[in-house]
């Protein structure tokens, strides 16, 4: 078929595809499958051998009602998929039209309720209306075909058509060769050593949220030890009745006030035991905030540096241009200060990145071994910072020795604690 798969002649192109794209490109492994049991290689795609856009093949002079919109057609006028769940074409053209204007490609299914089979590019292209929506449909299933390939990536630099291809598909880092955007393979954010990709993605989406609001619900509600809906306790006493079941609990120790042997506002079992306070959500809200402000700020800090360090790399290449126009030197001879920023920006990215790591890392000897780690690194960056702005008051040996400083402890941080 001209899809990898040249020995399975009873799959047609479309539906080799969507076999292609469920397993990931994975040839070998879908000969191997499709040797030993077919039939389970097409349910787990979730596709049949013959789906292509067919007419019922009984007599068209009967009539049925379409199963969405009601209408009595003739049956020659119903199509279906090899699931046998048959619709009329107007409704078909509705539903593909919809999924396709909301981005989907690949994902295009059935109609039918609790039928996931999907519907191969030759059933649905007939049903779209105009070439624009049919030229988006492509363009839809090019990219899920890229995206699903476990040795491509689609560039995530803006309006770039390039695509990616590595041997090994991991979390490393890859630069596209038409707009110079540097990413991470696996994940498509930006490179992120030595924080792993699912790591990385829980931190920016923490930053992104209203960080308030979710200490603000973790400080103030509490969840109903009965029926677990959430409560706010914005005042009163200790006694609390949920809204919904109506069960009666003791805010401070979750028991039934029932059974609380106390009539009065206080809680006995706080009276016993005075650390329950400590181990309220309040408590753990507020060390969780603090937790997490200690990490963000140095986060936000050499995101700043970085921007900061842009602005020291343009005024070194700006004095260099000054230099060799006044016969100073070359561009050779002063190379390596453009080397020592390039070099700066290098190990602070990978500094930056640190912090996403250690904010997740669950304490102990291999958390302070990263930590003392850390804390070099950022000696040697700084330090390495002062002498890039003031590099006329140092010799070139004393810079390129900071530089090399600076660079054996970033990558013996990475070789320690980065998964290659």
């Amino acid at each position: 078929c001209g899809w990898g798969i040249t020995c399975i002649q009873t799959v047609l192109p479309a539906v080799a595809k969507l076999v292609l794209v469920h397993f990931h490109w994975q040839v070998s492994l879908i000969l191997d499958r499709y040797e030993s049991n077919s039939s389970l290689l097409m349910s787990d795609a979730l596709v049949q051998p013959s789906s292509t856009c067919r007419t019922l093949t009984v007599s068209p002079i009967c009539s049925l009602q379409c199963g969405v919109c009601l209408q009595v057609v003739r049956r020659d006028a119903l199509l279906a998929l090899p699931c046998q769940h048959s619709f009329c074409k107007a409704c078909w053209e509705q539903h593909c039209t919809v999924l396709v204007k909301d981005g989907l490609g690949v994902g295009v299914s059935c109609m039918a309720q609790d039928c996931s089979l999907q519907m191969p590019e030759d059933f649905v292209l007939p049903l779209l209306p105009g070439e624009e929506l049919k030229d988006k449909y492509r363009r839809y299933l090019f990219r899920d075909y890229v995206e699903s390939h476990f040795q491509l990536q689609l560039c995530p630099g803006a309006d770039c058509p390039i695509v990616i291809q590595v041997e090994e598909p991991r979390a490393r880092r890859v630069q596209c060769s038409r707009c110079m955007e540097v990413f991470c393979f696996k994940c498509r954010q930006m490179y992120h050593a030595p924080t792993d990709c699912p790591t990385i993605r829980k931190w920016l989406t923490k930053c992104a949220d209203d960080s308030e609001t979710a200490n603000y619900i973790s400080a103030h509600t509490k969840d109903c030890p009965k029926c677990n809906i959430c409560i706010e306790k914005n005042g009163g006493c200790n006694h609390m009745q949920c809204s919904k079941c109506k069960h009666d609990f003791c805010w401070m120790c979750l028991g039934d006030w029932k059974t609380h042997g106390s009539e009065y506002y206080e809680c006995s079992r706080y009276k016993e035991n005075p650390d329950i306070v400590n181990q309220s959500q309040q408590a753990q809200a507020r060390e969780a905030l603090k937790k997490y402000l200690f990490y963000f700020e140095r986060w936000e800090n050499h995101n700043k540096s970085l921007q900061l360090e842009a602005q020291t790399y343009q005024r070194i290449q700006e004095k260099i241009q000054e230099r060799v126009m006044n016969n100073l030197g070359t561009w050779i001879d002063w190379q390596y200060l453009q080397n020592a920023a390039k070099l700066l920006a290098k190990c602070r990215y990978t500094l930056q990145y640190t912090y996403p790591y250690a904010y997740y890392m669950e304490s102990g000897p291999r958390k302070k071994l990263f930590e003392y780690q850390q804390a070099q690194l950022e000696a040697e960056i700084e330090n390495l910072s002062w002498k890039v702005e003031r590099a006329d008051s140092y010799e070139r040996g004393d810079l390129e020795n900071q530089m090399h400083i600076a660079e054996q402890r970033r990558r013996t941080l990475l070789k320690d604690f980065h998964d290659t």
